[in-house]
Formats: C-alpha cells, structure tokens, sequence
C-alpha cells in the first residue's frame, strides 16, 4: 500500500504501518483523558488482535498457493494484500472465515486465562485480559456482518457462487453489502447527532464498504469481459465478417449466448461488430 512503512515481518510477510494511522493515534493520544501509557497499551492489544486475524486469512490464502503481498495498518483496521484469490466458493469462504476464526480462538483462551490466573494476578492483568477478550469478540463478530468486501461479505459471495456465476454471485453479495453500509451509515450519524463521542470515524466505514465493494465488482466485471473480449467469439481474421450478430445458421443469437463477431482483418473488432454487441441484451458468458 502507498505512503507506508515497514515495522517487521511475520512468516516472512512484511507488516507496514499506512502514515494515517500513525497520525490518528497521535490525535487520539492528546484528546484522550488518562495516562498515555495505558492508551498505548490498549491500542498494542488491538494491533496484535488485528494482526492476529489478518495472519489468520494470510496463512490460509498461501495454503491455497496465493501469494501474501504483505499487511498493513490503517485507520479503519487491517488488510491483507493478496495476489489474486482464484474464483472458488470453497478457497473464498475458508479465507474469508480464518480471520474471525482466529479472533474467536483467542476470545476463549482469553477467558479461559481469566478463569485460571485472573484471581491470583491482580486487577491489572484483569484489565487488559478482558480487553483482550472484548477486542478479538468485537473483531470477530464485526467481520461477519455481511457487507461486501468484509469477510462476511466474501462469505456470502461464496455461498451465493454455489448456485451462480462468479459475476452474478459478486453483484449479489455487493448489493446486500451496500445494503448494510447505508444502515450503517444512518446508525453511525444517528449516535453522533444524539451526542455519542469518539465515533467520527464510524461513518467512513460504510463509506469504504460502498466505494472498495464498487471497485472489487468493477474488477471482476473487467476480467470477465476480458474473457469474452481477448479472444475471438467464433469467427477470426479472414473470415467474411459478421454485419448481422446472427448465428452462423441465420437464426438470432439465443437469449443470455453471447452473438458470433469477427476481428476483421486487423486488430480489434469492425464497426459492425461494435454495433452488434451493443444491440446485444443477453448476459455475457464465456462459450462452452
């Protein structure tokens, strides 16, 4: 990711830091009440909580043979960039659920050191064990809400793409996803006009659901139309080209079967190509 840094690696993953983030913690450092050092020390919590989880969907990506560009912190959380995650229902949902997963896990052993040594370590390691248990539930239940691209979105494009193309599994999960970022939306602006504090960034997180759902179904769109577009449909350079979209029969295209264009003689497609495929209402797929 652009204009960060690097602070370490993690199974041979670089970990970086976006500048935004850094910038965030030193505003919130002089408006919140209370000692710096224990604001740090939650906020290293919530970092190895978050680090934890994207570890998580990391590890499980590489056992699927993607390839993990590295992790970075930013003020809305943590990412995970990956090379390509291939269009599989089965690869999709185990990726997108080993991050919860991971922060569940941790929930519980977190409870369970509670219950073993909370009454013998003090007050202090009750602090901060129970905020270990509040983050990791919080991060875990927060990702499965089912707003695309968050990891309850991937999920559900996954159970959607067992009955349909990978396409119309996508356009499917982005619509509930951006179903969810508007009521997300109104809640966030609702509590702060009721005078909740410490949320101004609340409202960015629908806005980065809409606008990272928009450009994820855009580059699918892009790739599938590459199928259909990179190579000939049916005919090829120096056959009589198509000035009808018709079949080679004569009969209409069927309903949703991409029509048969020729590349002309040169590069690209011919003016009655261009026409053809505009004209066409069906739904592109690639040939059998």
């Amino acid at each position: 990711m652009f204009n960060s840094f690097k602070i370490g690696t993690a199974f041979g993953i670089p970990i970086r830091i976006h500048w935004t983030f850094v910038v965030m913690i030193l505003v919130l450092m002089m408006r919140v009440p209370g000692s710096n050092t224990d604001f740090l020390l939650a906020v290293g919590v919530l970092l190895t909580c978050v680090l934890l989880h994207e570890l998580g969907h990391s590890l499980v990506a590489r056992r699927f043979g993607i390839r993990v560009i590295d992790i970075t912190f930013w003020p809305l959380g943590g990412m995970a960039r990956m090379s390509q995650i291939p269009e599989s229902s089965k690869v999709e949902g185990l990726v997108a659920i080993a991050g919860p997963a991971v922060n569940f896990v941790l929930a519980a052993v977190g409870v369970v050191a509670l219950i073993l040594f909370g009454p013998q370590a003090g007050g202090t390691f009750d602090r901060y064990a129970q905020t270990f248990v509040f983050w990791n539930l919080g991060l875990g239940i927060f990702n499965l809400v089912p707003a695309f691209p968050m990891d309850g979105g991937r999920i559900l494009r996954a159970f959607f793409a067992r009955n349909h193309d990978w396409l119309r599994a996508t356009e499917m999960a982005v619509s509930v996803g951006r179903l969810c970022a508007g009521m997300m939306f109104a809640a966030s602006l609702a509590w702060m006009m009721s005078g909740g504090e410490g949320i101004c960034l609340l409202p960015l997180i629908p806005l980065f659901i809409w606008v990272a759902g928009g450009r994820e179904l855009l580059v699918v769109r892009l790739r599938h139309a590459q199928m259909h577009f990179g190579q000939p449909f049916g005919s090829h350079p120096g056959q009589p080209e198509s000035q009808t979209g018709r079949q080679p029969n004569g009969s209409q295209p069927e309903f949703g079967q991409p029509p048969e264009v020729s590349h002309g003689q040169g590069s690209g497609f011919s003016d009655a190509d261009i026409r053809t495929l505009e004209q066409f209402r069906g739904r592109m797929r690639p040939p059998d």
